[in-house]
């Protein structure tokens, strides 16, 4: 797997959870454009607008056949990945001829007491992920469905895979 950046280092562990992670984007408040990988972008297909709702971190996982996009939302108190964020973002992955099997969504928050967690959770988007800072080798998954409806069993088949 490919070093990382010294600044993804500082806010993310997503080698934990990506095959070949690469960062293609990265913000924060204080600085809209931390860092940025025009030619990873470009050799992805996306188009980077800065005048676009962007989330505050895109990474992609090169390691699949087909590459994962993963938008990922970093909350303080605000800014999780609702169901209407959601949209907006599976467009510019759509716009860059992405699937929805493709792309991957995660609010990222300090910890489950946190009061972005708190204030936020009842409106994740279902499909999406959340992760703690003070959790980081677990990922929350918001399934929409069981695989077979009202099924806990399988559900917990699943979990065990």
């Amino acid at each position: 797997m490919p070093e990382l950046p010294p600044f993804c280092k500082r806010v993310t562990t997503a080698p934990r959870f990506l095959g070949e992670p690469g960062v293609i984007w990265l913000s924060e408040s204080a600085t809209k454009v931390v860092a940025r990988d025009d030619a990873l972008a470009s050799r992805l297909g996306l188009r980077i607008d800065v005048q676009r709702s962007l989330p505050d971190l895109l990474l992609v996982d090169l390691s699949p056949a087909e590459p994962l996009l993963v938008f990922v939302e970093v909350v303080a108190t605000n800014g999780a990945i609702t169901a209407e964020r959601q949209r907006a973002l599976q467009a510019i992955a759509t716009d860059a001829g992405y699937q929805p099997g493709q792309v991957a969504f995660v609010s990222a928050f300090l910890d489950r007491d946190s009061a972005g967690y708190r204030k936020t959770a009842s409106r994740l988007a279902w499909g999406s992920f959340a992760w703690f800072m003070s959790e980081p080798d677990r990922i929350m998954i918001l399934r929409e469905e069981a695989p077979i409806p009202g099924s806990l069993s399988n559900l917990l088949h699943i979990r065990r895979q």
